[in-house]
């Protein structure tokens, strides 16, 4: 069994997503922004809390309506 998505963090009106994801055979935790088939960023995290505050920083990275692209 590989990674399974736990949680859709947030998404964009452009498509983008971020993912919350747990491979049951590790101990850590990725973090993965994507848009239709292409991932834009992804990183591993030892916690879930930590993994999601750092969603909230990519937001506003990947949020063009903020004009912070």
């Amino acid at each position: 069994m590989g990674e399974v998505p736990l949680a859709r963090l947030w998404q964009l009106s452009d498509g983008t997503l971020c993912l919350l994801l747990k491979d049951p055979r590790a101990e850590n935790w990725q973090l993965r922004v994507v848009r239709n088939d292409a991932t834009l960023q992804s990183e591993h995290f030892s916690s879930a809390i930590v993994a999601m505050d750092e969603a909230k920083q990519w937001r506003a990275r990947f949020d063009s309506s903020k004009g912070l692209r």
